[in-house]
């Protein structure tokens, strides 16, 4: 069972009812649609859709803001508490469509031996990768510092595109708290190499670079955030080595 987490922070402009059921239809899934405390008419939006197809798109209402991370930490513990075998996050603005998270997916099922498969905003030939020039620099300086961080050569760890596989060291990974509010994707990617080293051969979270990335405006993360978020760096790399 396959269930596609999206958390959702005043998306009432930006949530398209059209790609969540793109995403039910291809991905052969349950979506389920967590709404992080809105102020805006979220909730009203994402009720509206899952009324559409009550069977296959779920909401969970969460009433305080709790920030990204734990929003989806929520939704994957309710997907793996309804059964899920496989679950996966993107963001509400589906800057990355269907028909990439459909290849994570199917990568995932290649490949039995690891636990994760995400996505990498990779700007290769055959893709089409839209950001502004900032940000792709901010993200490579990023990246450089979370390579440092987890002992580990990974691209892109920020790209809202990611899938698990519900095993013990991918519940244990989403059983407690963050302590990052925005780099949490760092977090869930430490603690599984944490519970489950692997050697080069059988790596636990395999990249694979998406076809297309088509950058949304209304960005919740801005650049002040972003280096706050660098120093967080440092608190996730004191929380890993008590895993260790």
């Amino acid at each position: 069972m396959r269930v596609l987490v999206i958390p959702c922070f005043n998306e009432e402009h930006r949530l398209v009812e059209s790609e969540v059921l793109r995403c039910v239809e291809i991905l052969q899934c349950t979506v389920l649609l967590v709404n992080d405390g809105s102020r805006d008419k979220t909730l009203d939006v994402i009720e509206a859709i899952a009324a559409l197809q009550p069977d296959l798109i779920r909401v969970q209402h969460l009433a305080k803001n709790v920030g990204k991370g734990e929003a989806v930490r929520s939704g994957v513990q309710l997907a793996m508490s309804l059964g899920a075998t496989e679950v996966g996050f993107c963001d509400a603005d589906f800057s990355v469509n269907a028909t990439d998270l459909l290849r994570l997916f199917d990568q995932l099922d290649s490949m039995p031996r690891i636990d994760a498969v995400i996505g990498s905003r990779m700007a290769i030939s055959g893709s089409n990768i839209e950001r502004s020039l900032i940000r792709h620099i901010s993200g490579r300086v990023f990246a450089t510092l979370v390579s440092f961080t987890l002992h580990q050569r990974i691209y892109d760890t920020q790209c809202g595109a990611k899938i698990f596989r519900v095993c013990n060291v991918v519940k244990k990974s989403f059983s407690e708290p963050f302590v990052s509010r925005w780099a949490f994707d760092v977090e869930i990617i430490g603690r599984i190499y944490a519970g489950n080293p692997q050697t080069a051969e059988f790596p636990s979270v395999v990249e694979l670079p998406l076809l297309r990335w088509i950058a949304q405006p209304g960005s919740k993360l801005s650049l002040g955030q972003q280096l706050i978020t660098v120093f967080d760096l440092l608190r996730i790399r004191r929380s890993l080595q008590t895993l260790k």
